[in-house]
């Protein structure tokens, strides 16, 4: 854990510190994987302890870009201090105490919530339009949302930010 606090401080000059980042996961390209630019070389994600659980406890880790593959989110940031107190709260408050759940709280969830305050995931949202077609649309949508809990934005872990 001294390691992801030692990145956040050591690298808050860079000129992208905070900038949100996005890439297609390998073996399902539609799929998107959101983290947190820290240097040239570095992003922080939020993951699932054990790969390829949708839910399971979460863990903050550091990702290598390959900017082949990563590209900056377009979505407006919050000041930089803002980001390295989410960052740092982040380490405290979720890693490895909170659940990574694939429609509560996922990589974008949180990606999104520490470079811009807003603890959304744009994803599920995509998901939630199948609900314009009709009845079957409804149907899908509504036993996923109330089995999953699926929703696009989480208020809980936004609160654990805005009232540290």
């Amino acid at each position: 854990m001294q390691n992801l606090y030692e990145l956040i401080d050591n690298n808050r000059s860079h000129p992208h510190y905070g900038r949100l980042l996005q890439h297609n996961d390998l073996h399902n390209p539609t799929i998107l994987h959101y983290s947190v630019q820290l240097n040239d070389w570095h992003s922080i994600g939020w993951e699932p302890i054990h790969a390829g659980k949708g839910k399971d406890t979460g863990k903050l880790a550091i990702w290598e870009i390959d900017w082949h593959r990563f590209q900056p989110d377009r979505s407006p940031y919050w000041h930089r201090e803002w980001i390295e107190k989410a960052l740092h709260l982040s380490v405290r408050e979720f890693h490895e105490n909170w659940q990574y759940d694939l429609y509560r709280f996922n990589c974008e969830h949180w990606a999104r919530l520490v470079s811009t305050g807003d603890c959304r995931c744009y994803q599920i949202a995509e998901v939630k339009k199948l609900q314009q077609i009709p009845m079957l649309g409804i149907l899908i949508v509504g036993i996923m949302g109330f089995v999953t809990g699926a929703w696009e934005q989480n208020g809980y872990a936004q609160k654990v930010i805005f009232d540290n």
